[in-house]
């Protein structure tokens, strides 16, 4: 099984490279398809002006939204010189409430987007991802800096709590899971009455298994304030090259103010996480 379509989305020349280099690696080794989408943004605020100054605005920040992107359109040609992917680009300049809708047209019939990981050096990078998730419905992949694409082999931590999320994250990595040598299961505080109780994360390893990737189960008590906590320090003691989590199992405003797993892994994960819902 391989990713046929795969996309990624640069907003800035300034951001890191990492997201494109891990697209162009990934769709080099799984023969897919890489679609790339340059895409820059006009912040101007309607209603914010006096009679007038309203139009200028949008039109002076329109014009230089316009020129970012064709300095990265220039930029994307000489980096992708050489490269032997199936490639192709598309580029926009929108309105910042027009991004999501934007981006829902054009992801929804990709396999997998690859990003630089939020909360670093790009302030679009938390949008486009949430952007992915839900509006387009797409698994995402995000690299943070200084790491690349997963490789073939090695070992995959996955985070599991038998809901709709986490599942819908471990279909969306299965071309990556199949090509691991073993996909660390990670429970963390089982339900004590689950229905799966007597063998927590059994169907899920022979789910895996069917797919040709050998798997092992730990089931973990929570001993840090946060589950994203735990599984990177998991992820540190098994060798874990990615991390496969389901995304917002709580509302985005609650993760907002109180936190959760998919933020802490957002902010602080040192190695690549794919996520889904």
């Amino acid at each position: 099984m391989t990713y046929k379509i795969i996309a990624t989305i640069l907003t800035d020349t300034d951001q890191s490279t990492e997201g494109l280099d891990a697209a162009i690696s990934l769709a080099d080794r799984m023969g897919s398809h890489l679609d790339i989408f340059v895409v820059t943004i006009s912040h101007t605020e309607t209603n914010s002006y006096y009679m007038g100054a309203e139009a200028l605005m949008i039109a002076e920040q329109t014009r230089d939204a316009m020129a970012q992107r064709e300095k990265i359109e220039a930029w994307l040609q000489d980096r992708m010189h050489g490269e032997m992917v199936r490639w192709s680009m598309q580029a926009a300049t929108v309105q910042g409430p027009a991004l999501t809708g934007y981006l829902a047209r054009k992801l929804r019939f990709s396999d997998l987007v690859v990003l630089p990981r939020p909360y670093q050096d790009n302030p679009e990078a938390a949008t486009l991802v949430e952007a992915c998730l839900f509006t387009a419905e797409r698994p995402v992949l995000m690299i943070p800096k200084g790491c690349k694409a997963p490789d073939i082999g090695g070992h995959v931590l996955m985070g599991w709590n038998d809901g709709a999320e986490a599942l819908a994250a471990a279909r969306a990595a299965l071309p990556l899971l199949e090509q691991a040598d073993v996909a660390d299961i990670c429970i963390i505080d089982p339900p004590t009455h689950a229905p799966d109780r007597s063998d927590p994360g059994g169907a899920m390893a022979q789910y895996l298994m069917r797919h040709g990737t050998k798997s092992e189960v730990a089931v973990l008590a929570k001993t840090e304030p946060q589950v994203g906590e735990m599984l990177l320090r998991r992820a540190k003691e098994v060798g874990a090259q990615m991390i496969v989590s389901g995304a917002y199992g709580h509302s985005r405003l609650r993760e907002a103010v109180f936190g959760g797993a998919t933020r802490s892994l957002l902010e602080m994960a040192d190695l690549p996480i794919l996520m889904s819902r």
